[in-house]
């Protein structure tokens, strides 16, 4: 089983719901308060010294479009799961909503390692706003 902590923004490369790390930036254009930036700097510096960044992201390809993926948890990492459950709430505190989705079995893998995995996106991949769609503009995230 694997899980993704999502908001309604909505990734340019991807077109799949952006999940925390990449939207967090947002919350500087909303003015959030400054205890939740220097939270979420606690947890982000947690992060880069226990989570690898994964060793790729994305296919590109000379004759067709290039393929961006998506990243998934394993619930086995506990810990990355409890800390991104917090980012979540803080994030959703500073204005932009944060939903958990699980995906059971995952197909077409273009990276992995003990902590999470990225998937080609698919439309059959669970969606937390499917009716709330926001699009990311002049900045790729």
């Amino acid at each position: 089983m694997y899980v993704r902590f999502v908001t309604p923004l909505i990734h340019p490369d991807s077109g799949m719901e952006t999940g925390f790390f990449r939207a967090s930036w947002y919350l500087h254009r909303t003015g959030c308060p400054d205890w939740i930036h220097d939270e979420l700097d606690i947890q982000f510096r947690w992060f880069n010294r226990n989570l690898p960044v994964p060793g790729r992201v994305a296919r590109h390809f000379k004759r067709r479009n290039s393929i961006y993926g998506v990243c998934w948890f394993h619930t086995a990492a506990r810990e990355c799961i409890d800390r991104a459950r917090y980012c979540a709430w803080l994030i959703t505190e500073g204005g932009v909503p944060v939903q958990a989705v699980k995906l059971r079995s995952p197909r077409e893998i273009i990276w992995h390692d003990d902590h999470q995995v990225v998937l080609r996106p698919r439309r059959d991949m669970p969606r937390a706003f499917p009716d709330t769609r926001f699009a990311l503009r002049g900045r790729h995230i």
